[in-house]
């Protein structure tokens, strides 16, 4: 894993890569004005050929990363997490599973700590505007107990009911359960529930339909949960720009066809 950081050069170093393949990131200073008429924003191209597949915006570091992998685009944000990708990448070459499994689990973490340090700024900011903004007031007390206490770092469980279960034995048991139903957003780190200790709370938010009635509606993505999810670098990518903090861009690259590139050329000889 490689990037050319704020290269000097037009061509970015990437312009003799092979388009087929992931190419070297490309790391550049962002500015607030890059993309204004004049101010010179150009999309690097892969063999003169396709651009990154992503282009993400870290604006806590003021920089802009054109990158074929997830994993590029995480190794700006995760202090060392370039070194564990490697090794990942070297355990896979070595065909050895325990040593696939432990570079594995060692990015995870990397990336679940990542989250959490997010999932604690999020939260802080949240509380602070529903605070400004006199949402903070439609809450109950335990719900602003429970949003203040995972700004401080608690994970977050929702509010705890009580739901039928069955035990080890299929006998009928009860299994503590958390629900979010307030309007105020509760962020969330999936990474801090894989042990099993907490159960991650689901989304209570009512929506109310054409008749009237109120229902739970069951969405992939809650307005009232803020959730990070750091399984793997796409995933884990992909939520840090819906969370805001980041700006995702993902392009399609379409390879063009023969006929296509037979046109470009022939015209590229006439003008020659």
């Amino acid at each position: 894993m490689n990037a050319i950081n704020n290269p000097e050069t037009p061509d970015f170093g990437v312009e003799q890569c092979d388009p087929a393949r992931p190419a070297p990131a490309v790391v550049v200073t962002n500015t607030a004005d890059m993309k204004s008429p004049g101010h010179g924003y150009t999309l690097p191209l892969i063999g003169r050929e396709r651009p990154h597949t992503f282009e993400a915006v870290l604006r806590d570091q003021a920089l802009r990363v054109f990158a074929d992998r997830p994993a590029d685009i995480l190794a700006q944000l995760i202090p060392d997490y370039a070194g564990l990708e490697s090794a990942l990448e070297q355990a896979i070459a070595s065909g050895n599973q325990d040593a696939i499994d432990q570079a594995e689990l060692a990015a995870f973490d990397a990336r679940s700590a990542h989250a959490t340090t997010i999932r604690h700024t999020l939260q802080q900011r949240i509380n602070a505007t529903a605070h400004d903004d006199g949402s903070w007031n439609t809450l109950d007390e335990e719900e602003q107990q429970l949003l203040a206490a995972a700004a401080a770092g608690t994970v977050p469980t929702g509010v705890i009911y009580l739901a039928p279960a069955e035990d080890d034995l299929g006998n009928p048991a009860e299994e503590e359960l958390g629900e979010w139903s307030a309007t105020v957003p509760l962020v969330l780190n999936r990474g801090e529930y894989v042990d099993g200790d907490v159960n991650e709370p689901s989304s209570g938010l009512e929506t109310e339909m054409p008749d009237g009635r109120k229902v739970v509606v069951v969405v992939e993505h809650p307005e009232n949960l803020v959730i990070l999810d750091p399984i793997d670098p796409f995933t884990y990518l992909s939520s840090l720009g819906r969370a805001g903090v980041i700006e995702l861009q993902e392009r399609e690259y379409v390879p063009m066809d023969d006929l296509y590139t037979s046109v470009l050329e022939s015209s590229a000889a006439a003008d020659a």
